[in-house]
């Protein structure tokens, strides 16, 4: 009895559950396997009805509740907009069909080119603060002194960004004028010398003589550019040029095509009045021309 006892005593106290919970472990193994067996079986087949969807009204006002906000002057509470206010004895000035008047602006006009389109025309413009001169297309701003809004020949018209009036500055009236009284051929007597076919030799003061009366070399040709296909610049087109002019001594003939200046295309009337600025300081010029169908290049040296 003692014996019995003692091994009895020296057993685990939780040793009578362990078949209980041997039997719980093998159960949910069943399940887990009868589970993943017949899983497919129990998904739905059919998705759930649809729920009508609730209408969320909206508490806030509509548009038309603001109607009358939106229609009335908030600074006239009849809706009328009231004149500008000037000095007594004095009219309110319509800009939009004000006459334009002289600029007394720091502005030379130097030359400008008409086009067709008149948002496409050019006015060459010496700023005297900067000592350039520049060219500015229709609706471009002057040096922030004054808005372009019209190119006529000899004239530019822009609207004073100070006093918001209307202005102009045209080209004095010797600018214009050139005399051809005797026909000046590319020679030693010219301004231009022709060394062989496609070589030329010109001074660098007549250079800087010619960039300086823009206005008088603008009205020497006519041009007109020509378009691609795509609708792009090709070239510009000598349409006429004066006999004796400063393009004749340059070798150039009407029919003549101007595609580029040292290597740089030549395709918006602004670009080729940049690159003719550019040559004042160049040692050298080089003129890519398109003549009868074909492509040269004329080389001019400066000395």
């Amino acid at each position: 009895m003692i014996g019995k006892t003692s091994k009895s005593s020296q057993r685990p106290p939780f040793e009578k559950y362990l078949p209980y919970l041997l039997f719980i472990f093998l159960g949910y193994a069943a399940a887990d396997l009868v589970i993943l067996k017949y899983r497919d079986l129990m998904l739905p087949t059919k998705p759930p009805p649809a729920r009508p969807k609730t209408l969320v009204q909206d508490s806030g006002n509509g548009r038309g509740a603001y109607n009358t906000v939106i229609s009335r002057n908030i600074f006239s509470s009849d809706g009328t907009i009231p004149d500008q206010l000037v000095a007594q004895g004095e009219t309110a000035p319509d800009d939009s069909n004000q006459e334009p008047v002289q600029s007394s602006l720091p502005l030379t006009l130097k030359g400008t080119i008409v086009n067709s389109n008149p948002e496409k025309s050019i006015a060459s413009i010496e700023v005297k603060s900067k000592n350039q001169v520049l060219p500015f297309v229709v609706g471009r701003e002057i040096e922030g002194l004054a808005l372009l809004t019209k190119v006529e020949r000899g004239k530019a018209i822009f609207k004073n960004l100070n006093n918001n009036r209307m202005e102009f500055i045209d080209m004095k009236t010797d600018a214009g004028k050139v005399s051809f009284q005797a026909t000046r051929a590319a020679g030693p007597k010219g301004d231009v010398v022709q060394l062989a076919p496609d070589k030329f030799e010109i001074k660098r003061s007549d250079i800087l003589k010619y960039t300086a009366d823009m206005g008088a070399v603008l009205q020497q040709a006519s041009m007109v550019p020509r378009r691609g296909a795509n609708g792009e610049i090709e070239c510009f087109k000598f349409l006429a040029i004066q006999p004796g002019s400063i393009y004749t001594q340059l070798g150039f003939q009407t029919g003549d095509c101007l595609k580029g200046v040292n290597g740089e295309k030549i395709d918006s009337p602004a670009k080729a009045m940049e690159t003719y600025n550019a040559l004042k300081n160049a040692s050298g010029i080089k003129i890519q021309m398109e003549r009868d169908g074909r492509d040269r290049d004329f080389d001019y040296t400066v000395k």
